[in-house]
């Protein structure tokens, strides 16, 4: 074999296996590819979760407050001097 076809055989070969390693990088890719849309879909169930869990902290704390300032007023009510009663 001459130098020329020794080469282009070389060539060939080395064509060959960066066309295999592509397939496999492709593959890889779209692997990589479904899980980023997987954990999209997960982080927005999540993000959907925490503002229901704030909504609901919210009405709960207002509530508590209510009901901490109704206490109050009631205890300010029964603070009152023993002649002013």
């Amino acid at each position: 074999m001459n130098k020329r076809m020794k080469k282009k055989q070389m060539l060939g070969q080395k064509i060959h296996e960066l066309e295999c390693e592509l397939v496999v990088l492709s593959a890889e890719n779209m692997h990589l590819m479904n899980k980023v849309g997987d954990l999209k879909s997960e982080l927005n169930t999540l993000n959907q979760a925490l503002k229901r869990h704030e909504e609901i902290c919210a009405k709960n704390v207002e509530q508590t407050n209510k009901e901490f300032e109704s206490i109050k007023k009631e205890l300010k009510r029964s603070k009152k001097s023993f002649f002013k009663r």
